[in-house]
């Protein structure tokens, strides 16, 4: 997984009714294998019904005598889905950076465990929790994939294996949707989803913003040294700017995880596009270290005011909350 931004609050009235149905460094290029999984033969996969479920992943497919209640949550992007279902997970690692980052959506009940960080979460915390099914990405679990599923059931997707994260995103989803025995519920957090991007783009048509050319970036500091990222098409916001009407300006080559690390020279094929960022209020190298760079200071975006930071807590690579909030903050920074 990428490494997390050193990133406005969440939107109430965008997740108003998505709160009422729960009790909630980073991402790159993606999309796994469509689809939501299917009912095995022992049973049906509606919600609320005790039968078997089949669910395809990276490790191949994964049978649950019957939908998972007990879910603990290895990837934030994963618990974000979870919390999308209406379902609390028992744990989830790195809680509290979770809530730092991912401002999108619900938050966690006081009951839900930390299971330890992202990169090496607790084999031990996890097996005291006995979970139903265990959800993780590749990045971070591929090492020690059999023992958690010797603890658990384990789910393991790769959010960067091909060219859209977005729909990787939406495919997923379904498959945790079937996982939980919730897979009207993964269809209708979609729908809200559409509409929320349906009424972000009429934001922008009406601002006569459509066809508008944008860059979206990340950056920290590391090593006393501003760093920019840029999403290419292959990342979330890559995926959802022609959904807005708008134009990904940036046609750079990505990484493994879908962004182009870049310096300042590298930004003047997109100047003439508005930039949108986030970035931590703590280490806003937009406002901070880059402005006092010449380089910086000649790019026609700088020189005219189009350089908008989004909220902090926008996270790229989340899951529907996230998306619709990414949507969100690029539509109010393009119409003040």
């Amino acid at each position: 997984m990428r490494t997390p931004p050193r990133a406005r609050t969440a939107l109430t009235a965008l997740f108003a009714a998505a709160a009422l149905a729960v009790t909630a460094v980073g991402c790159g290029s993606a999309a796994e294998e469509a689809g939501g999984g299917s009912p095995s033969k022992e049973g049906n996969n509606g919600a609320g019904q005790k039968g078997g479920v089949t669910v395809s992943h990276l490790k191949g497919s994964t049978t649950l005598k019957a939908p998972a209640e007990k879910v603990v949550a290895l990837e934030w992007t994963y618990a974000e889905d979870l919390l999308a279902l209406g379902v609390s997970p028992a744990g989830v690692a790195d809680v509290k950076g979770y809530g730092q980052w991912v401002t999108g959506g619900p938050r966690f009940g006081a009951d839900v465990k930390d299971v330890g960080t992202r990169q090496a979460p607790s084999l031990e915390t996890i097996k005291a929790l006995k979970p139903d099914l265990i959800i993780t990405s590749k990045v971070r679990s591929e090492a020690n994939y059999e023992q958690l599923n010797k603890i658990a059931p384990t789910l393991m997707f790769d959010p960067y294996s091909t060219d859209s994260e977005y729909e990787e995103m939406r495919a997923t989803l379904k498959k945790i949707g079937t996982a939980v025995g919730k897979p009207e519920a993964a269809d209708t957090a979609l729908k809200d989803l559409d509409a929320k991007i349906a009424a972000a783009k009429q934001k922008l048509d009406a601002a006569g913003k459509s066809g508008s050319e944008v860059t979206v970036a990340r950056g920290y500091t590391t090593d006393g040294a501003a760093v920019v990222e840029i999403l290419t098409d292959s990342t979330i916001p890559g995926g959802l700017l022609p959904q807005l009407g708008l134009k990904n300006a940036w046609k750079g080559k990505a990484d493994a995880y879908g962004m182009s690390k870049v310096d300042i020279e590298s930004l003047k094929p997109v100047e003439k596009s508005s930039l949108a960022y986030v970035a931590a209020k703590d280490d806003d190298v937009f406002a901070t270290s880059l402005p006092k760079n010449a380089l910086w200071q000649n790019l026609d975006f700088a020189k005219n005011k189009r350089v908008h930071a989004l909220d902090p807590g926008t996270w790229f690579f989340g899951g529907p909350f996230s998306t619709a909030q990414v949507a969100d903050e690029i539509a109010s920074a393009l119409t003040p």
